[in-house]
């Protein structure tokens, strides 16, 4: 299937584990078109979809729309090139969770169009992210570049992907944590 057909210059990366593109030229701008086309491909592929507004993995600055749907599962992870990152929220709401060495959460940010519109952390810490709307669509920023084999780094404590009651528990485990600040 061709998507972005009006806009030849966002292209699908098919090397990818998820449903990805990239925009192809060095000037770029997202207009509302554009992110409700990407809502469709999401919501009709029944899969999480990002576009990259960087040309390639390469890149030095990463800047990614990101849509994931409720029930997706990040492993907590970091970066093996320490890596600050930030979020944005555009569309719906997420819980972002920040973790220490050992597991404990050490920072919970629940984000939303009211609240919490921005968020970022330090390089080297372990996080992820929990979609609590139906599905959320956010802007992530970190520098580059992105190294297939490596790049994450997952800690012992956190179920893998494939394990889906331990995610599950972990998942309903983290929602139940309430920090206080």
């Amino acid at each position: 299937m061709k998507y972005f057909s009006k806009y030849p210059f966002i292209v699908e990366d098919k090397n990818a584990r998820s449903l990805s593109f990239f925009c192809k030229k060095e000037i770029v701008s997202l207009n509302r078109e554009i992110l409700e086309e990407l809502k469709k491909i999401a919501l009709t592929e029944h899969r999480d979809a990002r576009i990259s507004m960087h040309q390639s993995p390469e890149s030095n600055l990463h800047s990614m729309i990101i849509l994931q749907h409720r029930g997706t599962y990040v492993r907590p992870h970091k970066h093996f090139i320490e890596k600050a990152e930030t979020y944005h929220l555009m569309e719906g709401t997420q819980s972002v969770f920040i973790f220490d060495e050992a597991g404990k959460v050490i920072d919970r940010c629940d984000m939303s169009l009211e609240d919490n519109l921005l968020y970022r952390f330090e390089k080297n810490y372990f996080h992820m992210s929990i979609p609590t709307s139906d599905y959320v669509i956010f802007h992530e920023s970190k520098i580059g570049p992105f190294i297939r084999e490596g790049d994450n780094i997952f800690p012992s404590w956190a179920p893998a992907n494939d394990d889906k009651e331990s995610v599950k528990k972990f998942m309903d485990k983290l929602m139940r944590i309430k920090l206080k600040k």
